[in-house]
C-alpha cells in the first residue's frame, strides 16, 4: 500500500487526524445548536466525516500504533461523553445507542486483525460501516410508507435493508479492485467479484437488521470484513459453495420459522449465524449444527402440548427468538471465527463442546417434560413444581446424556488423535455444561412471584401483564444468560481437557 507522508513524524500525522476529528465533533455541536439540523442528522454527519478519515488511514500510517491509539482515545472519549450526556451533536438519536463507542472499537479490531496482513479488508470494512448505515437511515426516512420490522428491539425498514445491501454490493464491486490495485495485490476476476459482492451484501444486511442500540457498528462491518476474507481465500468452486451454504442457511431458517420453531428475529439470526459458520467450516461444521438445530426443534414440537402447561412459569416458549438463538449458538460462531483466523483444530473441538452442552441442556429439558415423577431440586433434592429452574428428573437426566452423545457422534474428526478419547472429552464437557446450566438455574437465575396468583415464575410480567416481584437470584441473570454460560462452559471444558490430554 503506497504511503502518503504529509509530515516528518507519524505522531504529527496522528495529531493532525485527532485535530480534524475533534473539529468535526465540534462542528456537529455548532450545527445542532444554531441550525435546524436534528441530532440524528448531525450524528450522521460525524459518522460519515470521521469514517472518511479513518478509511484511508493505511495510506498515511506505516505503523498500527498511532491509528490504534486514535481508536482507543475515541472509545474512552465517546463512552464518557455518552454517559455524561454531552456532545449531543454526535450522540443524539431517537433511541439509546452505543454506536459512537462501537465505531472506534470496530476500527481497533480491524486494525488488530488486518493492518499488517491485509489493509484492503480494513478499508472496505470501514467504508461499508461509514456509508451503509447512514444510507439505510436516509432510505427509511425518505420512504413515504416505510415497511417496518423488528428482529430484536430496534425498528428497521425494508427500504433501509435494501440500501444496506446495495451500498455494500457497490463498495465491494467497485472499491475492492481499486484498493487491490493501490496495494499491488491480485484483483479478483469479475465473476468472483460479483459473487463476493452478493454474499457480503447479504451478510452485511443481516448484520444490520439484527442489531440493537448501535451494535450494527460492530456486526455490519466485522461480518462484512470476515466474509470478504473468507471469499477471497477460496477458489471459484469454493466461492460457489459459500453461496450455496448461504442459501442452505436461509432455507433451514425459513423452514424453522414456518414450523414455528423460530420467531422472525430468530430465523434472521439463525441465517446470519449459519451462513458464517457453514461458509468457514463446510460440511464438518454443518452436520453438528444442523443435528442440534433440527433434532432439538423436533423435540420441542413433540413436547409442545405438555409444555403448554408450563408456560406460566418459564420465561420463553418453544419458538426461539434472536437472543435464544445466540445464547445457544453464539459460542459456536465465535469458535468458527477463531478457527478461521488460527486454523487450530482445538477450536473445532470446542465448537462441538458448545453444541454438545446446548444439545444436552435442550434434550434434558424437553425429554424431562414427559416425566411422570415430580422433579427435585438439583442441589437440595427437594420436590419442586414441574418447569422450575434447577429441577431435574431421572428421565430428563437421561436426555442430557443422550443429547450430548448424539451431538458428539455427528462430528467429523479431521484430527490425528484418539477418536474415543476425543469423543469422551466432548460428551463429558456437554454433560457438565448442562449440569452447570441446572445449577445456575436453581441458584442465581432470577425468579419472580406474581402478585395476583402468587406463583413463582421466570417472567417479569405475569397475570394480565402485572409486574412480578424478584424473590431470588439476580435480575440480569435470565434464561438466555444461563444458556450462554452453559454453551461457553461446554467449549471451555473441551479446551481444558484436550490440552491436559495432549500434555499427558
Amino acid at each position: 500500500m503506497p504511503i502518503i507522508v504529509p509530515f516528518s513524524s507519524e505522531w504529527i500525522t496522528f495529531a493532525f487526524f485527532l485535530f480534524l476529528i475533534l473539529g468535526l465533533v465540534g462542528l456537529s455541536e455548532v450545527l445542532r445548536r444554531r441550525s435546524r439540523l436534528s441530532g440524528e442528522q448531525t450524528r450522521q454527519f460525524v459518522h460519515i466525516g470521521v469514517g472518511l478519515f479513518v478509511i484511508f488511514s493505511p495510506l498515511f500510517f506505516r505503523s498500527a500504533i498511532q491509528p490504534a491509539v486514535l481508536a482507543g482515545v475515541f472509545i474512552i472519549l465517546n463512552a464518557v461523553a455518552l454517559k455524561a450526556g454531552q456532545l449531543k451533536g454526535m450522540h443524539a438519536t431517537e433511541r439509546r445507542s452505543y454506536g459512537t463507542v462501537f465505531f472506534p472499537l470496530t476500527f481497533l479490531i480491524l486494525i488488530a486483525v488486518y493492518w499488517y496482513s491485509d489493509p484492503v479488508i480494513l478499508m472496505l470494512g470501514m467504508m461499508i460501516m461509514t456509508l451503509a448505515d447512514p444510507f439505510a437511515c436516509m432510505a427509511g426516512a425518505a420512504a413515504e410508507k416505510p415497511r417496518k420490522f423488528a428482529f430484536w428491539k430496534d425498528s428497521k425498514s425494508i427500504q433501509g435493508s435494501i440500501a444496506v445491501f446495495l451500498t455494500t454490493f457497490v463498495i465491494v464491486l467497485a472499491f475492492l479492485p481499486l484498493f487491490r490495485w493501490l496495494d499491488g495485490t491480485p484483483i479478483p476476476r469479475f465473476i468472483s467479484l460479483i459473487m463476493m459482492a452478493v454474499t457480503v451484501g447479504i451478510i452485511a444486511t443481516l448484520g444490520e437488521a439484527i442489531s440493537h442500540a448501535g451494535s450494527d457498528n460492530l456486526s455490519l462491518p466485522l461480518s462484512a470484513a470476515l466474509m470478504i476474507d473468507v471469499m477471497q481465500s477460496l477458489t471459484f468452486n469454493g466461492q460457489v459453495a459459500v453461496m450455496g451454504w448461504v442459501l442452505f442457511s436461509f432455507l433451514l431458517a425459513y423452514a424453522a420459522y414456518r414450523l414455528k420453531a423460530l420467531t422472525p428475529g430468530g430465523a434472521a439470526g439463525a441465517m446470519f449465524l449459519g451462513s458464517i459458520v457453514f461458509s468457514i467450516g463446510g460440511l464438518y461444521w454443518v452436520i453438528p449444527m444442523a443435528t442440534f438445530f433440527v433434532l432439538s426443534s423436533i423435540l420441542s414440537k413433540v413436547g409442545k402440548i405438555r409444555k403448554s402447561q408450563l408456560t406460566t412459569m418459564q420465561e420463553k416458549g418453544s419458538n426461539r427468538d434472536l437472543l435464544q438463538v445466540y445464547a445457544n449458538g453464539g459460542i459456536s460462531l465465535v469458535m468458527a471465527i477463531l478457527y478461521f483466523y488460527t486454523e487450530m483444530d482445538i477450536f473445532y473441538l470446542m465448537f462441538l463442546g458448545s453444541l454438545a452442552a446446548a444439545t444436552a441442556d435442550t434434550w434434558g429439558t424437553e425429554i424431562g417434560t414427559f416425566s411422570r415423577r415430580q422433579p427435585v431440586h438439583i442441589l437440595t433434592g427437594k420436590s419442586v413444581p414441574a418447569g422450575t429452574s434447577g429441577g431435574i428428573t431421572v428421565l430428563g437426566t437421561s436426555g442430557v446424556f443422550v443429547g450430548a452423545g448424539i451431538l458428539t457422534l455427528s462430528g467429523i474428526y479431521p484430527i490425528e488423535q484418539s477418536l474415543m478419547k476425543l469423543s469422551l472429552i466432548i460428551i463429558i464437557s456437554g454433560i457438565l455444561g448442562a449440569l452447570i446450566d441446572s445449577i445456575m438455574g436453581g441458584t442465581i437465575q432470577a425468579q419472580y412471584r406474581c402478585p395476583a396468583c402468587q406463583k413463582t415464575t421466570e417472567k417479569v410480567k405475569h397475570c394480565n401483564n402485572q409486574t412480578t416481584e424478584l424473590i431470588s437470584g439476580y435480575r440480569w441473570i435470565n434464561n438466555d444468560v444461563v444458556n450462554l454460560v452453559c454453551t461457553l462452559s461446554g467449549a471451555l471444558l473441551v479446551g481444558v481437557m484436550y490440552l491436559l490430554f495432549r500434555l499427558g
